[in-house]
């Protein structure tokens, strides 16, 4: 053999054995590719949860946004509400002072009463001895015109 014969023999190893590192390079490039698109498709899913979550975000926002317009709504309301139950307590107490004087004026009606019928008791037991009197004197008075009349006859 000569060396032409061996540098074609060297050549031919060496394009076999470049063409197998070919092929193994379109094997690694293929599955490279294929990590891309499994990526890239990873990428596009987590895209799509980020937009999501962003949206959920921005809801909760709002809902928290809106809780706390209620929750201030509610204060403001609670506020109105003591200031109302304190009134109350206010408008109880001078109920509770006006009923006392009320019962102490009763009780002192009833005492009057009592005496105004006392009086009336004692005016009726007057009035009865007047009215006896009266007739004990109207008696007299006719006795008297009997004894003149008889005098006069």
């Amino acid at each position: 053999m000569d060396t032409t014969d061996v540098r074609i023999q060297v050549l031919e190893t060496d394009v076999a054995v470049l063409n197998i590192r070919t092929e193994e390079n379109r094997a690694m490039t293929s599955a490279m590719f294929e990590v891309l698109n499994d990526l890239r498709t990873a990428t596009t899913d987590l895209r799509t949860e980020v937009i999501g979550l962003r949206t959920v975000t921005d809801e909760l926002r709002k809902g928290q946004d809106e809780l706390r317009t209620v929750t201030d709504e509610l204060r403001a309301s609670t506020q109105e509400l003591r200031k109302g139950q304190d009134g109350l307590r206010s408008s109880i107490a001078e109920l509770r002072i006006t009923t006392v004087a009320l019962r102490i004026g009763q009780d002192e009606l009833r005492e009057d009463v009592a005496s105004v019928k006392r009086s009336a008791g004692n005016l009726e037991s007057s009035m009865k001895r007047v009215e006896g009197e009266v007739g004990e004197l109207k008696a007299g008075h006719i006795e008297l015109r009997h004894l003149v009349a008889s005098l006069i006859k």
